[in-house]
């Protein structure tokens, strides 16, 4: 009987070691890659989300509250990590949509960047790759109310993660309202 359930027990260990060995791990790269989903204007809004899918092999997507620190200081590019930069169609040609107040994209007004702090999101245990998705809100507006241009938009987005390793840049589709 104990011979049994040695037995029993033995052959139980070696059924998860091989179970185990059949589950594949997903790896990626350690710079973040970022695609498009969708836009999603609010209802009764204008404001709006852009969701993003991601994947990071590193998984050190996101700060803490605490990451205030060189070279994640507010004076810093880091101090973000995701940027969307807004651009307008202006006479057939897409081009950096400003803070013009003539609303005509004057060239050296200052362009317009939604700026994000993502939270931490590092998983906890061995495997530290990540994949998911990302909801980056646009308010109170996702457009400039005095362009003269903003009835066709798109945006520009990149994230980085705690390493500084620059995603990829995507753009959104042309967004129209």
């Amino acid at each position: 009987m104990i011979l049994r359930t040695k037995i029993t027990y033995l052959v139980t260990i070696l059924l998860l070691i091989l179970l185990s060995s059949c589950i594949k791990v997903e790896t990626f790269p350690p710079e973040p890659v970022i695609k498009f989903k969708e836009f999603k204007v609010y209802p009764n809004s204008d404001s709006a989300a852009v969701v993003l899918t991601f994947q990071d092999g590193d998984g050190d997507i996101g700060l803490d509250v605490a990451d205030t620190f060189a070279p994640y200081n507010s004076s810093s590019y880091f101090y973000y990590n995701a940027y969307l930069e807004y651009y307008e169609l202006m006479n057939g040609v897409w081009v950096k949509g400003t803070a013009d107040p003539n609303g005509n994209n004057f060239p050296t007004a200052d362009t317009i960047v939604f700026k994000n702090r993502l939270p931490n999101i590092t998983p906890i245990g061995q495997n530290k790759a990540l994949k998911g998705e990302v909801i980056l809100t646009l308010e109170p507006f996702y457009y400039n109310p005095v362009s003269n241009y903003s009835d066709s938009i798109k945006y520009k987005i990149t994230i980085i993660d705690r390493a500084l390793n620059i995603s990829n840049t995507i753009e959104t589709d042309v967004i129209t309202h």
